[in-house]
């Protein structure tokens, strides 16, 4: 606004007469006195432009009534001067004049700019009517006293307007001192300007100085009052709120004691819960310890938390040697499938079974029967994993031996199958050879005999044939030469075509190009499947048709026979499920060949039939379980 100030006191003062320079001398000496003084407030320290406390009024007082309004008459009365308009003699009360009267507009017209906004709020309530009715009647009063319809002309009259502006201060604070300040001396102005009123008895200047005394008394004594009473009002509403907190303060303190006593009691009846949780946990752990199989908890880290006795008999490391440590430091767990899968499943279904290898403190490898159940807090977040495990080496050792004995057993079957049909075709077959013969030489002296015996001769004959028929057909089903001499499908298309001639079952054989020579066991294997398996489909599914499809990838040859009957009985139930236990002797015998060749067996079966599966590779692995009893052992 420095801008504005220095034009508007230029223009004022070149419109009266004077000289461009002295106009702008005053115009720059008026502005800088106006900005020396809102810089000078706005520098001190917690300084409040409403003047609600007394120091503050009189920081406004002292800085901006004061100190800064003495800059505009300093330049003014000196341009004066230097332009001999006014002379250096009367410097001195030109200069007190115009401080005087700068400092006057200071204290009236400032704070009523600076209160504005309060008294914008007081207007928009209703106590703006007694606002009115206090300055009507400061108005009403000023008038009889600077009106010309008083005569008696007497400086004390003037103070018939203090009450009103006390009335003011006391209801309104400072807004409503700046305002009643500003009427007052509206007033008292304009009837000292028209010659009436107590002040203008003397001299000009003597009653321009008594004027300004006078709205200078009224004005500060309008506003220190006002800042005083707000100044008290302050103190009483920072006692009350002072009671107040003290107040809140002690209810706080007797509702914390409270809240203490009630918290011992509660502590003391979580920890009488606690002990009997804990005393509850403790029988319970002594139960879990008195389980021969072992039982651990492991935090999601993999890090051992808990560690039962039966844990400690089976591996050989006390509680306190595991406590604390990762799982696979310590038993050096085979997985039979991807860790990455059990996790995946506990996750999804909340638990797990499988086999694993674990490492004893003796260093020997030990097979276990391995249960895991996701340890969770109450809120459902998973913390860990508890597992329970149960030593079956020695069943896997033993199921080893069955398997073996089995595969004995099924190899001594083939072996005796070999040699009953080398029997056969050796001995029975040379003996019924014999016998064609000599009842060949019989028939050509059939000149001999009787009708009758012509007869039985050519009947026995035809006995012979198909005697000699059957028992080839009997010795290339215990084993087919086909087999060894030509390999698995040369035997296959001779044993289907067989088959459906004395089945009438439509068998449809795809095998695969690539199929090429096996080795004996898995032939001898895969041949005794689809053996069996079109028995059963004869016997038992009521099917017409039947599909067998061989296939051989990478470094594994698949089997699979499918047929259309009425299908198996599920053991469990349900429908088009994996049945590799559902069986009879045949079925149970299928698997065991697969089992030992370290392959694949799997039986689904629905009312819309019945297909077997199985997977055989072209080198037999050696299985995981019978490798960790090795090992184990």
């Amino acid at each position: 606004m420095f801008p504005a100030v220095a034009l508007a006191a230029f223009l004022v003062n070149y419109l009266s007469g004077l000289p461009v320079g002295v106009a702008v001398a005053i115009g720059l000496g008026n502005a800088s006195s106006a900005l020396l003084g809102g810089y000078l407030l706005g520098r001190i320290p917690d300084f409040s432009i409403t003047l609600p406390r007394l120091r503050d009024l009189l920081k406004f007082v002292l800085i901006g009534a004061v100190a800064a309004a003495a800059a505009a008459p300093t330049v003014g009365v000196t341009a004066l001067a230097l332009h001999h308009i006014r002379s250096w003699s009367g410097y001195d009360s030109a200069w007190a004049i115009w401080w005087l009267g700068d400092a006057m507009g200071v204290l009236v017209v400032a704070p009523l700019l600076l209160t504005t906004r309060e008294l914008a709020a007081i207007c928009s309530t209703p106590r703006v009517v007694e606002l009115i009715l206090i300055l009507l009647g400061l108005l009403a009063a000023s008038m009889f006293i600077f009106g010309p319809s008083l005569t008696l002309r007497d400086d004390v009259l003037a103070f018939v307007v203090f009450p009103f502006i006390l009335w003011a201060a006391i209801q309104f604070r400072s807004p409503g001192a700046a305002v009643a300040n500003v009427v007052a001396a509206a007033i008292a102005i304009w009837g000292t300007a028209h010659r009436s009123g107590p002040f203008v008895n003397h001299t000009p200047l003597r009653n321009a100085e008594l004027l300004q005394l006078f709205i200078a008394v009224t004005s500060l004594t309008g506003l220190m009052l006002a800042a005083l009473i707000t100044e008290r009002a302050q103190i009483e509403e920072a006692f009350e709120t002072k009671e107040k907190l003290l107040r809140a303060l002690r209810e706080a303190q007797s509702a914390l004691a409270e809240a203490h006593r009630e918290l011992e009691n509660r502590v003391r009846e979580r920890t009488a819960q606690l002990e009997r949780r804990t005393q509850q946990v403790a029988e319970q752990a002594e139960l879990l310890d008195l389980v021969n199989d072992a039982i651990f908890v492991r935090t999601l880290d993999d890090k051992i938390v808990y560690w039962n006795r039966g844990a400690e008999r089976l591996y050989g490391w006390n509680r306190e040697e595991v406590l604390g440590k990762a799982v696979e430091a310590i038993l050096e767990t085979g997985f039979s499938q991807p860790f990455a899968e059990i996790q995946e499943q506990l996750f999804r279904n909340g638990s797990w079974e499988g086999e694993l290898t674990h490492c004893k403190r003796d260093r020997s490898r030990i097979v276990v029967a391995s249960r895991w159940a996701i340890w969770s807090s109450k809120e459902g977040k998973p913390l860990g994993f508890l597992e329970l495990n149960t030593d079956i080496t020695d069943k896997i050792r033993a199921e080893q031996s069955l398997r073996e004995l089995s595969g004995k057993i099924l190899t001594l079957q083939d072996e005796e199958r070999r040699r009953i049909a080398r029997e056969l075709h050796d001995s029975a077959g040379q003996i019924v050879a014999a016998l064609s013969i000599n009842l060949t030489v019989i028939e050509a002296d059939a000149s001999l005999l009787g009708p009758r015996a012509v007869n039985a001769c050519q009947e026995s004959m035809q006995l012979v044939q198909e005697l000699s028929s059957e028992i080839r057909t009997i010795s290339h089903l215990l084993h087919p030469p086909l087999l060894d001499e030509a390999g698995l499908p040369s035997a296959l298309g001779w044993y289907v075509d067989g088959f459906s001639e004395r089945s009438n079952i439509a068998v449809d054989l795809d095998l695969a190009p690539n199929l090429g020579r096996l080795s004996p066991e898995v032939e001898t294997a895969i041949f005794r499947i689809v053996q069996e398996c079109l028995t059963n489909i004869h016997r038992h599914s009521q099917s017409q048709t039947a599909a067998i499809r061989i296939s051989r990838n990478g470094r594994s040859v698949e089997l699979e026979v499918r047929d259309e009957g009425k299908g198996i009985a599920p053991a469990n139930g349900g429908e088009n499920r994996p049945q590799p236990q559902r069986s009879g002797v045949g079925l149970q015998g299928m698997h065991e060949r697969v089992k030992r060749l370290g392959g694949r067996f799997e039986v689904r079966s629905s009312h819309k039939g019945t297909v077997v599966r199985a997977n055989l590779p072209i080198v037999p692995p050696e299985a995981d379980a019978g490798e960790a009893v090795a090992k184990a052992s």
